[in-house]
């Protein structure tokens, strides 16, 4: 039993940088396209719209990753028009969520 936790635990170790650098890559984009309206990151004034930060966002209880790529996907009527690949937008999901 021991030895199946531990298997488990090291298979796992590798997925955590990964995670780390989506949430990196998110955050970059977050600034490049969402800081106009919303405030992404800490210590950013009120931002010129009154979107929720993204915190907020994260800390939804119906917030999930889904929910989110759900939402960016198919964009919003206030949204600015831009594409996102799936890579993208898994990143930025990952930064919205890593606020929580």
């Amino acid at each position: 039993m021991k030895k199946s936790i531990a298997l488990l635990l090291a298979s796992a170790l590798p997925a955590l940088p990964a995670s780390a650098q989506d949430s990196s890559i998110g955050g970059r984009l977050a600034v490049r396209w969402c800081m106009a309206c919303h405030i992404v990151e800490a210590g950013q004034t009120q931002a010129t719209d009154n979107a929720p930060s993204f915190r907020d966002i994260a800390t939804r209880p119906t917030t999930t990753a889904q929910s989110i790529d759900r939402y960016i996907s198919k964009g919003h009527t206030l949204m600015p028009d831009f594409s996102l690949d799936t890579q993208e937008r898994n990143a930025l999901v990952s930064y919205i969520l890593s606020l929580r």
